[in-house]
């Protein structure tokens, strides 16, 4: 099954934003679809952190696994208990590098829909994060478009424009 992901808003950067926009229209991403794929790709690369910070945030909790997972995903992280031994350190976060993205780069969104797996990872990076969901999704599309686009996306767009297969040297 997959879950959606309720956003009011996305935020980002003015050239995240332009580089959205191009994958969208050079390259056939439709909006919805291409913040989904920011997410799972992130999940993909970062999931034994947020696993593992699962684990952490469980036992401070003095929870079951089974029972963390389950309220994450067919609940809300409202209804975690309370830690019983304090906020665990999560350490250095995939994250951290991306600042909180400010208000007046917004565009209005709807829903993302996730795998039930990556829907609870995303929850739990909202609990390591401590932000708005909506800031942590906005940090996960920057942080994508940071880490792949010179690899992945402006290729395919400079192959097209230059009506060639290769570029010299790759």
């Amino acid at each position: 099954m997959s879950r959606k992901i309720r956003l009011n808003y996305i935020y980002a950067t003015a050239e995240t934003w332009e580089r959205f926009d191009l994958a969208c229209e050079q390259l056939g991403w439709a909006n919805k679809s291409l913040v989904q794929q920011c997410v799972h790709a992130f999940f993909a690369k970062h999931q034994g952190f947020y696993a593992e910070s699962a684990l952490k945030d469980l036992a401070a909790r003095e929870m079951d696994e089974h029972d963390y997972y389950r309220i994450l995903r067919d609940e809300s992280e409202a209804k975690l208990p309370k830690y019983v031994k304090g906020r665990p350190g999560f350490g250095v976060t995939p994250l951290d590098k991306v600042d909180s993205l400010e208000e007046g780069l917004q565009r209005t969104y709807n829903v993302v829909t996730l795998s039930n797996y990556n829907a609870v990872l995303l929850k739990v990076a909202r609990i390591v994060d401590t932000g708005p969901m909506v800031q942590v999704v906005s940090r996960i599309v920057h942080h994508h478009f940071e880490t792949y686009w010179e690899k992945s996306y402006l290729p395919q767009i400079e192959r097209d424009q230059k009506l060639i297969f290769f570029v010299k040297g790759n």
